[in-house]
């Protein structure tokens, strides 16, 4: 059986111009790279990279020409800059929470008791629920508690009955940048009573920056999709990928002709490469790691591709589905994840 653990969501992007930093492997036929982002065992702490740079207020960066640029609302990267003239390659990254992807009519039993939580998108919850559609955590102004040249905290309380979910839950989000150009997102989380989280974030990646699909070329390391019904909701089975659009287990020419909002079913377990997203035009490559079981991809437009680590949609009403690890966060418990995007030249 498959197990997964929730809690802190760790991302990890690394950006490397040229030689800069570690090396990469290129996916060949499905095949991780020889190296990883650090271990998901703990929470990085960035000793080894404040190293006398200059605070900017909402922003790290690296000396290789790496920006990172944050907001408040939504606790979100703003954006995401390369090179000498600031070519924007990744942008509005928001928090997505307490719930991302859809909970079918709104609606769940949790420990026997049913909730009603804000509907949103066609007659469901989407991404928390609330007003707009991307939820209430990408929307809400987070408070700043802290930053260094090489870090900075967003914080959030979300209160009992928020969007009808149960538990008061505190949140926190830890962005880190290294001077390899590794950008981290830690996420912890913690409520006072039994809750439904599944965070992530919704960061849109233009590897052509922000132009087109031509010469892009993605490779997910998954057999397996979750079908969805004519709601965008999951149907509770799974389908293999083999000889469909969602086949990219070889990598290949992303589809600029074929729309996508779907969930693939990862291979393998623990944290390990799972994607690869490749813009030949721009030359640069994202790499991504977690220990998620499901990964969004998302076709947005103009070039741009969401790659969002998370548990199953709709886990919660899907008991089919629970040998992927749950959305449920029990009261007290931490809840704890890792993801990583690691970007680089293309070789």
């Amino acid at each position: 059986m498959k197990k997964h653990l929730n809690g802190i969501l760790f991302v990890s992007m690394s950006l490397l111009l040229g030689a800069c930093g570690g090396q990469q492997a290129s996916p060949s036929s499905g095949a991780a790279p020889q190296s990883t982002p650090e271990s998901s065992s703990e929470i990085s702490t960035p000793e080894d990279i404040d190293d006398g740079r200059e605070l900017i207020e909402n922003q790290l960066y690296t000396d290789n020409g790496l920006k990172v640029y944050f907001n408040a609302r939504g606790a979100r990267i703003e954006k995401i800059t390369w090179g000498e003239d600031n070519k924007e390659i990744a942008k509005d990254g928001f928090t997505v929470g307490r719930v991302a992807n859809r909970i079918a009519a709104g609606k769940f039993t949790l420990n026997e008791q049913e909730y009603n939580v804000t509907i949103n998108n066609n007659g469901n919850s989407l991404h928390g629920g609330s007003r707009q559609w991307n939820g209430p955590f990408a929307n809400a102004t987070w408070e700043k508690v802290d930053q260094t040249p090489s870090t900075i905290t967003y914080s959030i309380h979300s209160e009992d009955g928020e969007e009808g979910y149960p538990g008061s839950m505190d949140m926190s989000v830890t962005y880190t940048l290294r001077q390899s150009g590794e950008l981290s997102i830690e996420y912890s989380a913690v409520s006072d009573a039994d809750t439904l989280c599944n965070p992530t974030n919704h960061l849109y990646i233009s590897v052509n920056g922000n132009t087109n699909y031509n010469d892009v070329k993605l490779w997910i390391d998954a057999d397996e999709y979750t079908p969805l019904n004519n709601n965008q909701l999951p149907t509770g089975e799974t389908a293999p990928v083999a000889d469909t659009k969602f086949d990219y287990s070889t990598e290949r020419a992303f589809s600029g002709s074929d729309s996508y909002d779907d969930n693939y079913v990862l291979n393998g377990e623990g944290y390990r490469k799972v994607a690869t997203l490749t813009g030949e035009s721009l030359g640069v490559k994202v790499d991504v790691f977690t220990d998620r079981p499901g990964l969004q991809l998302y076709k947005a437009g103009n070039g741009q591709i969401c790659l969002e680590s998370q548990m199953m949609p709709d886990a919660i009403n899907h008991p089919e589905f629970d040998e992927y690890g749950t959305t449920i966060l029990r009261e007290g418990e931490e809840f704890y994840s890792k993801t990583a995007y690691v970007f680089s030249a293309v070789e």
